[in-house]
């Protein structure tokens, strides 16, 4: 809330503002409204920002200052109708019409016979109405715990996001238990509420920062009734030997945030009427959405679906040391939350094998993978065909030992024997999250002699993301070398394919992604560290696009099968499975 000395600044502000947007002074009203927004954040201010950016043509500013905007107040309609026109502009046809109808109905007269001239348009282009876009509330309702939920982006927040824009089409009505707001976050992904209800009920529940002795106690009564009897006593034996510290990081196992995931688990009762919802769900990771899970279904027997989106007891990524009292706590968590659940859902069909070796039934138990949204691809055009040089992209973050230098010893030994033109080919990596590490990598890159070839990406926004993939002659999936990521999709291959672009992935032998490939057609997969068939697969394509041959037109398969409404729809029949089912267990002991 403005004070009314602030609220006369503001008001006389806005009105001068007025007086330069209506003379076309556009650069100079742009100017001082940001000089203006740095002593003192107001919507309207926000608006009238970007009402000049978009006249000057800055799109990128316009939209940043819209969302900025919104931020402050939701409900502010020349906020919302500036982001229609703006997603209009970017071709996000479905996105636009959900912010015109939002303006529509909160503006005022002029506002909505705007929005009434323009959303007929866009219901043409989009072939959907403005029902079809924004459901009714459903009246079963599912209690959605996710701690990755945007504002925070990625592949993590994209499943959740989907869920969550499309449940309603199947009956049912997302609740979602997240984080508070992060301000601080490396990534963003605002432009994800773009596609969800605005009336979609999200509670970010809080949770303390510092605990003290007795908050570390409680932790640890949580976390030992879900181990078995043999972990349990060698946990307390650690635990009773240990300093306040050391019991602190054995009780937020598996993660640091785990204390959040027992404060929603406490109070969730005081946030929502329990006795209103039909079914939990929560997703990993983070692993400890599922401990928020378990003590929920414990407290209201309700039942429960976890969906593990990368497994857990199996992770390469997690377990390079398989013979420490952290691991076998994670066996039994994993172990008893399935237990403790009525369906376990997995994301790849290698997974749900590893899962049902463990001892649960098929039944207990399915695959639903990730996918892509259709919505996404609106106004995205390929043009890769008249590249000037044959474009390589690895679209995303590179981390761990998913790093582009294997292509990058090949194209260098490519380049050196004359095979491939330094100056016909350019191939943009991705990028890491950290500084340093891109530093690094560019390093390497003029250690090479390849800085005019290899390029680090910085981070885009996914559909921004999506338009650069577009733009590839061929496209790189990074599995990593070991042989336990034969059994992991990446969320971004379901896009890949939905592109129809030749794909080069690097990863272990006879992988799902390998099969996937062979599948569809739409692909290679090679050996991470085989650097010579990596040579020999770039060449081909290389000559291929020299020659002008179109390796889009070579890929025919249909993928429909992987779009995001329809794996949705699957995720609602899981529910009504889990509704309907018993709880079948296992021996926590084994």
């Amino acid at each position: 809330m403005h004070s009314n000395e602030e609220e006369k600044t503001i008001e006389e502000f806005l009105n001068n503002g007025e007086l330069l947007y209506n003379v076309g002074q556009y650069g100079e009203l742009a100017q001082l409204c940001r000089e203006f927004l740095e002593n003192l954040s107001d919507d309207r201010v926000c608006s009238m920002l970007s009402s000049a950016e978009y006249a000057l043509g800055n799109y990128s500013a316009a939209e940043k200052s819209a969302r900025e905007g919104l931020d402050i107040n939701s409900k502010n309609p020349d906020n919302l109708l500036n982001l229609a026109y703006i997603l209009y502009n970017k071709g996000s046809y479905s996105n636009a019409l959900r912010y015109f109808e939002r303006a529509r109905k909160i503006g005022g007269a002029d506002i909505s016979n705007i929005c009434a001239e323009d959303m007929p348009k866009l219901e043409e282009i989009t072939n959907k109405t403005v029902a079809e876009l924004l459901p009714e509330k459903a009246r079963r309702r599912v209690l959605i715990i996710a701690m990755i939920f945007p504002p925070e982006s990625g592949s993590g927040a994209q499943r959740t996001v989907k869920l969550v824009k499309y449940l309603r089409f199947f009956g049912w009505e997302p609740v979602v238990v997240t984080l508070p707001i992060n301000r601080n976050l490396f990534f963003t992904g605002y432009e994800y509420f773009d596609e969800l209800p605005d009336d979609i009920e999200v509670i970010r529940i809080p949770f303390k920062l510092t605990l003290n002795e007795l908050d570390v106690e409680r932790m640890k009564d949580r976390l030992v009734a879900m181990l078995s009897e043999r972990t349990r006593e060698e946990f307390e034996s650690v635990y009773n030997r240990s300093d306040l510290q050391k019991k602190f990081e054995l009780c937020w196992f598996p993660e640091p945030l785990v204390f959040w995931a027992y404060t929603v688990a406490e109070c969730i009762g005081s946030y929502v009427d329990m006795s209103t919802i039909d079914i939990v769900y929560s997703t990993s990771g983070p692993y400890c959405d599922h401990f928020a899970g378990y003590y929920i279904k414990q407290q209201y027997q309700l039942p429960w679906v976890a969906d593990f989106r990368d497994e857990w007891s199996n992770n390469p990524v997690i377990w390079l040391d398989k013979k420490n009292l952290q691991y076998r706590m994670c066996l039994d968590c994993e172990r008893t939350i399935i237990n403790s659940a009525e369906h376990m859902i997995c994301v790849t069909e290698r997974s749900l094998e590893n899962y049902l070796k463990l001892g649960f039934p098929d039944s207990k138990l399915s695959c639903i993978t990730n996918g892509f949204d259709e919505e996404d691809f609106e106004g995205i055009n390929d043009e890769s065909a008249a590249n000037e040089k044959f474009t390589i992209i690895h679209n995303g973050l590179l981390y761990y030992d998913r790093t582009p230098m294997t292509i990058l010893t090949a194209l260098k030994n490519l380049i050196d024997i004359n095979k491939i033109d330094a100056g016909k080919i350019a191939f943009h990596m991705g990028c890491f999250k950290d500084k340093a590490d891109n530093d690094e990598l560019e390093n390497d890159v003029k250690r090479m002699t390849l800085d005019k070839v290899a390029f680090v990406t910085p981070y885009m926004e996914h559909r921004e993301s999506l338009a650069h993939a577009a733009s590839a002659n061929l496209l790189i999936l990074l599995l990593g070398p070991s042989k336990s990521y034969a059994a992991t999709y990446p969320a971004k291959i379901f896009e890949y394919l939905r592109l129809s672009k030749p794909i080069l992935s690097l990863g272990p032998d006879k992988s799902i992604i390998q099969e996937l490939l062979n599948n569809t057609g739409h692909g290679i997969n090679v050996n991470f560290t085989d650097v010579t068939l990596i040579e020999s697969v770039i060449l081909q394509y290389y000559r291929a696009w020299l020659e002008k041959i179109d390796g889009n037109a070579l890929i025919a398969a249909d993928v429909s099968a992987y779009e995001r409404k329809s794996l949705v729809g699957r995720h609602a029949e899981t529910f009504e499975k889990a509704v309907a089912s018993p709880v079948f267990h296992i021996d926590n002991e084994l």
